[in-house]
């Protein structure tokens, strides 16, 4: 697997994105920590599968809150929970919930074996919430989806509005 990117125009987009397509499995995590560091990106969208969240939460946390750190400030992000059309898949606030403590989880655990403060104090406090982020120069927001569906003009209004 490798990564994959194309550039798009859109009606709803002033001018091309470049999209760039990095696996979400953990094998493959070097990928994507090799893209940000060299490509710099204005905005990461994750697409989370939200039929799935609960038994992929810890790997699907520990993706999300080790992209974080590493982001380029300031950055937009759009936390997607895809596969919304299913009946097994959780609303974005549940999916929400979820990361927000399991993140706590990975932070308390990563916090304790750290010993510097400004490491330790990464992301905002002991309680992880995404709102947070936005003092940090990192600006989270949350949408539903069905790529399967063709569900995705909320991803393109936020690409539209935040990095075209």
């Amino acid at each position: 697997m490798s990564i994959n990117s194309s550039t798009i125009s859109h009606a709803s987009l002033e001018k091309q994105v470049t999209i760039v397509d990095c696996p979400g499995h953990p094998r493959l995590a070097h990928l994507l920590r090799q893209s940000l560091a060299t490509l710099k990106p204005r905005g990461v969208i994750f697409l989370i599968d939200a039929a799935t969240i609960k038994r992929d939460l810890n790997v699907v946390a520990n993706m999300v809150y080790t992209t974080l750190l590493e982001l380029p400030r300031p950055t937009h992000v759009l936390i997607v929970a895809n596969k919304s059309d299913l009946f097994t898949a959780l609303p974005v606030t549940k999916v929400r919930e979820l990361l927000e403590s399991e993140i706590t989880s990975l932070k308390k655990t990563r916090d304790d074996s750290l010993e510097e403060e400004d490491e330790r104090a990464a992301l905002g406090g002991p309680e992880f919430n995404f709102d947070e982020l936005d003092d940090e120069g990192v600006m989270v927001e949350w949408t539903r989806a069905s790529v399967e569906t063709a569900q995705t003009a909320e991803i393109l209004e936020w690409m539209s509005k935040r990095i075209s």
